[in-house]
């Protein structure tokens, strides 16, 4: 699809997906975007943002995480850490107890409770590009991550609901139009629901290696597309109609 415009460079961000053993097998922590959010309204996504300039300044961080080897993408394991600390209230961290009180910023809170960061025990998951026609691009890493028995609570901004979902039952629910995903979203729960339990999907998770995916836009008889490379290892490789709608901004 040709596009004469320059293109925008992505902005790092990162994503969690939080995952538990639940009643019904394995569960998964999403959010439920308000309905009046300009981007994908009404959409469940998995905690994520950007990751702020302070993320990356590891003068911040050198007495709050324990790296046993160097972690190239530092920066990106603290975003996802910090945002699901802001937008779930869950703090992954050494001997933090089961309820803590959120009453103030991340790093403050990491140093008032004397606790390191649980960075070593996050696995590399996915990495999504917004495709590069887009006006606003991120760069996106997801990291899987077992949750540490912590009550999430939604933060009443942009998220209007937190819910613990089998990967298999939102798949379902997506298919009978009950709920929207994203594409990355949709194709990330469909790796998932390959495992059983947290632990069946984290040793998943190490061997496999996570592919950079790059969305391509397109058109074809029926519109726009957007598709991405089989060697991404999703299986699906177009995205559906009704996410193409999620996607696009009001």
């Amino acid at each position: 699809m040709s596009n004469n415009k320059p293109i925008v460079e992505p902005l790092p961000a990162a994503s969690v997906l939080l995952v538990r053993d639940g009643d019904d097998g394995l569960e998964v922590l999403m959010m439920e975007r308000a309905k009046t959010m300009k981007f994908a309204p009404g959409a469940f996504v998995f905690p994520g943002g950007k990751v702020d300039r302070d993320d990356g300044d590891h003068s911040n961080w050198n007495e709050l995480v324990q790296v046993g080897k160097s972690l190239p993408d530092l920066a990106f394991r603290i975003a996802a850490l910090r945002e699901l600390y802001e937008e779930a209230s869950v703090l992954l961290a050494s001997d933090v107890g089961p309820d803590i009180s959120y009453d103030m910023p991340f790093s403050e809170q990491l140093r008032q409770k004397d606790v390191w960061l649980n960075v070593n025990e996050m696995v590399p998951f996915a990495h999504w590009v917004t495709p590069e026609p887009m006006p606003r691009r991120f760069d996106t890493h997801f990291y899987l991550a077992a949750h540490n028995g912590q009550t999430a609570v939604h933060d009443g901004n942009e998220a209007i609901s937190l819910r613990w979902i089998n990967p298999h039952a939102i798949l379902t629910d997506w298919d009978h139009d009950e709920v929207p995903l994203m594409f990355p979203t949709r194709l990330n729960l469909m790796k998932l629901a390959r495992a059983t339990s947290v632990a069946e999907a984290l040793e998943q998770a190490r061997n496999t290696q996570v592919v950079r995916t790059l969305p391509v836009v397109g058109r074809d008889e029926k519109g726009i597309k957007l598709t991405i490379d089989p060697a991404c290892g999703y299986e699906v490789t177009r995205a559906s109609a009704k996410e193409l709608k999620v996607e696009t901004p009001k």
